[in-house]
């Protein structure tokens, strides 16, 4: 598990991309139409061959991140995971969301793994093993930007105390949050939980 520090960091990056990206939208439901915005292109494919369900190449001829989801996945999974593979793409390689990115550019420079022009631009997840490169961003790190830029508490409070929460159960809570922001259950109840505390804490 990250520090608090560090957990606080992914938070702040996730709101951040989120303000850039979306601004107080909460259509997740359309997320793929605002990455498309900002020079992030999303494409299906199948990858059932591959161990992955998403991964990030970079187009060198377009000049442009392309994020390449499992076209098998209900819309909900598949949502999620472009917001991970975002999560992965930032923390990773502290990429600014645009398309005149510096940084990225003189990285791909270095990169011998292109083919086609197309480089890999993202590191794969730790093994767990404790032996990954420095910023290379665990899964639970990414799972954490994801859920955060899901569900950003810029626009979450504000609905929570909306929606008089005390007199609510925690599953119509999660069945709400999960049609409002187009996210699964599980994604619903972990940030209830830290939205619930928040709000009590604000008081």
């Amino acid at each position: 598990m990250s520090s608090n520090k560090r957990q606080i960091e992914i938070k702040k990056s996730a709101d951040k991309a989120h303000q850039t990206i979306m601004g107080q939208n909460i259509d997740n439901e359309n997320l793929a139409t605002y990455f498309k915005s900002v020079g992030l292109a999303v494409v299906n494919a199948d990858l059932s061959d591959l161990a992955a369900t998403a991964y990030t190449l970079y187009n060198m001829e377009k000049d442009q991140p392309q994020i390449i989801v499992e076209n098998t996945l209900n819309h909900r999974d598949w949502i999620y995971m472009l917001a991970k593979e975002l999560g992965q793409l930032i923390l990773g390689w502290d990429y600014q969301v645009n398309q005149d990115n510096p940084q990225v550019v003189e990285r791909l420079r270095q990169e011998a793994n292109q083919i086609d022009g197309i480089a890999i631009l993202d590191y794969p997840f730790s093994d767990g093993s404790g032996q990954c490169p420095t910023n290379n961003p665990t899964e639970a790190e990414a799972n954490l930007f994801a859920e955060q830029f899901l569900v950003p508490s810029a626009t979450a409070r504000p609905i929570l105390q909306d929606l008089d929460w005390q007199t609510l159960s925690t599953a119509q809570l999660i069945q709400k949050f999960s049609l409002i922001y187009f996210i699964n259950d599980q994604i619903a109840r972990n940030r209830l939980t830290t939205l619930i505390q928040e709000v009590s804490q604000s008081k």
